[in-house]
């Protein structure tokens, strides 16, 4: 069943792309030819069958795609135009600015003097990371789960993600001690699944949320929730926007508050050394069940 309607998804998608004359392939002259201008290279793939490549000189940036599943969209609020790419079978894949000299090199790899473009599909969403100016492609209703990209192709903005890398680094000295986890994390805060403060940082998913402190473990917590939900992503970031936490971000009861005004099915989540520390409270009832109330054999 799950094979059929996988089938099903990527028949219809090509049928859509078709339909709509938009996908690069459809619109190809027949025989492409590899392009070299001022920045970019153009080129078919020599890795993946069936792929054209696009080659950024000033990023050191490859970015390979199925022609038939990529197109060019404009974003109608910005006017701005992004290379966007999907795997036959459906689900983003790669998606890159689209400058004048990368789209004049595509027409002339495909030997055309145009190409029909799109608005930004609507199930798409484009936000701007605030500290970096990082633009991500995310799915609509589907931003706590991964499903988002971030842009490709813009020097200054990378170099923008290794200052925030670097901040990581020196900010929660006990806690990120090598570069590729500082980057990972920088990568995570441009696509707003992460949020730093002022002794650690906020993990933000689609089926939980959790905190690390810098100098305290036993200040780590954890919450889980349905990932069914889509919609406790949102909810959370505009909680953290608006200040609605009682005592701020890094504070448990706050959150719990929070859930339980909500009206959120949650599970409280305690970190080792957090149970270490209540062992040695007797005062602190630390067993509850999925909806945050206390069972009562607890008791």
């Amino acid at each position: 069943m799950r094979i059929e309607a996988t089938i099903e998804k990527r028949e219809q998608y090509l049928r859509d792309s078709a339909l709509n004359n938009v996908n690069l392939l459809s619109q190809s002259k027949g025989g492409i030819q590899r392009v070299e201008n001022e920045r970019y290279v153009i080129d078919i793939s020599d890795k993946i069958e069936g792929n054209w490549c696009i080659y950024d000189k000033e990023t050191n940036d490859s970015v390979a795609f199925y022609p038939q599943s990529t197109s060019i969209q404009t974003d109608e609020n910005t006017g701005k135009e992004y290379i966007v790419s999907c795997y036959p079978w459906g689900g983003l894949r790669n998606v890159k600015y689209a400058d004048e000299t990368l789209i004049d090199g595509i027409k002339t790899f495909m030997q055309t003097d145009h190409i029909e473009k799109s608005d930004l599909n609507d199930k798409y969403s484009i936000s701007v990371h605030a500290y970096t100016g990082i633009e991500c492609l995310k799915v609509r209703g589907q931003e706590g789960n991964g499903s988002w990209l971030m842009m490709s192709g813009d020097q200054q903005q990378l170099d923008k993600l290794q200052e925030l890398a670097n901040l990581y680094k020196e900010k929660y000295p006990n806690l990120v001690r090598d570069d590729g986890l500082a980057m990972g994390l920088a990568t995570a805060e441009a696509a707003g699944q992460i949020v730093r403060t002022e002794n650690g940082y906020m993990t933000i998913a689609c089926n939980g949320i959790s905190y690390v402190d810098n100098n305290d473990p036993s200040k780590n917590w954890g919450f889980m929730y349905s990932e069914n939900d889509t919609d406790f992503y949102n909810a959370i970031m505009q909680a953290i926007i608006d200040g609605s936490i009682k005592g701020g971000m890094e504070s448990v009861s706050g959150w719990e508050e929070w859930f339980q005004e909500k009206g959120y099915i949650y599970e409280r989540i305690y970190s080792d050394e957090e149970l270490a520390v209540m062992v040695n409270r007797k005062d602190v009832n630390i067993h509850k069940n999925f909806w945050g109330k206390e069972d009562e054999k607890w008791r």
